[in-house]
């Protein structure tokens, strides 16, 4: 399943700001970087597990060259971590998911876990 995220532009980088941006839950994973005085996009991820994919599509839909760019969510698979990383975005995660996309894959489907 791909979640789509809401996009957010020109948010000040500031703490308060975030906070109405994400929302209180993600908001106190935040810390606010000082090279930063706004994200140019801010994508906010519904609840779940944000794919590699997901990733690639939403950044793919923001025009290029983008400023800074910070993607908040629940959980991001191995694979969207490092393409958010790749893309030069910040992420911030209420959990860490140490799952690939593959094994988040195979866990809802009706095959067995390889092990």
């Amino acid at each position: 399943m791909t979640l789509k995220p809401h996009v957010i532009c020109d948010v000040p980088s500031d703490v308060p700001s975030m906070k109405k941006a994400i929302g209180p839950k993600l908001a106190k994973q935040y810390s606010a970087n000082p090279k930063v005085p706004k994200y140019d996009f801010v994508l906010k991820f519904p609840d779940g597990v944000v794919t590699g994919r997901a990733v690639s599509h939403a950044l793919g839909k923001i025009p290029a060259p983008r400023g800074p760019t910070l993607l908040a969510g629940q959980h991001f698979t191995v694979e969207a971590m490092g393409l958010a990383k790749a893309e030069g975005c910040e992420v911030i995660a209420i959990h860490e998911f140490f799952w690939t996309d593959a094994a988040y894959a195979d866990r809802w489907s009706d095959r067995p876990l390889k092990g």
